[in-house]
């Protein structure tokens, strides 16, 4: 059966936590961009925000390939709102290309969680997070949240301010894919 699940939400609202949970729970691949983006930052210095978007849209090139040639994954990004007018993000529009059952669990962060919550996080240098004040960060954040989940698949949104119940939600996801599967879907 093929499944994939994507995983959304605000920078630092807890989308890899919970993408690695429900990875071992679901026992499918995990295919977080932060680790094709911070392998390449190994190789190539980043030293200005062009750079960093340049190997961000390599790694966004090798996220997709790894996923369209899987059965199943979770599958976690910052992903780029169909709606959103920010120009940042992975890309959704060969989301709906893959195979299988599509279920999208949205973390639910305020945007003032989510910026203290990034501005405390200790990442790759390589991300140049620092490069935002505070004030920017609640305003993109905002502005984010508002938009609300992707719309991919099934969709199920999962508060993340305190620890989610990751084993109900991994229950949850097995038996949309048990249902999908029992419809011949």
């Amino acid at each position: 059966m093929n499944g994939f699940v994507v995983v959304s939400g605000l920078p630092a609202c807890g989308k890899s936590t919970v993408a690695r949970a429900l990875a071992t729970s679901l026992e499918l691949p995990l295919l977080d961009k932060d680790l094709f983006l911070e392998a390449s930052f190994e190789t190539t210095p980043v030293l200005e925000a062009q750079m960093r978007r340049e190997l961000s849209l390599r790694a966004d090139g090798e996220f997709q390939e790894q996923a369209s040639g899987a059965a199943g994954a979770v599958l976690a990004s910052w992903w780029r709102h169909p709606h959103s007018l920010a120009n940042s993000g992975t890309s959704i529009g060969w989301l709906a290309s893959l195979p299988g059952i599509h279920v999208e669990v949205h973390c639910n962060c305020s945007p003032a969680v989510a910026v203290e919550r990034f501005v405390s996080r200790k990442r790759h240098p390589g991300h140049l997070d620092s490069r935002w004040s505070k004030p920017e960060l609640l305003t993109s954040f905002e502005q984010q949240a508002s938009l609300g989940p992707l719309g991919f698949g099934c969709v199920i949104e999962v508060d993340t301010e305190s620890a989610p119940d990751l084993a109900a939600l991994a229950r949850t996801i097995n038996q949309i894919f048990t249902q999908h599967n029992d419809w011949g879907m």
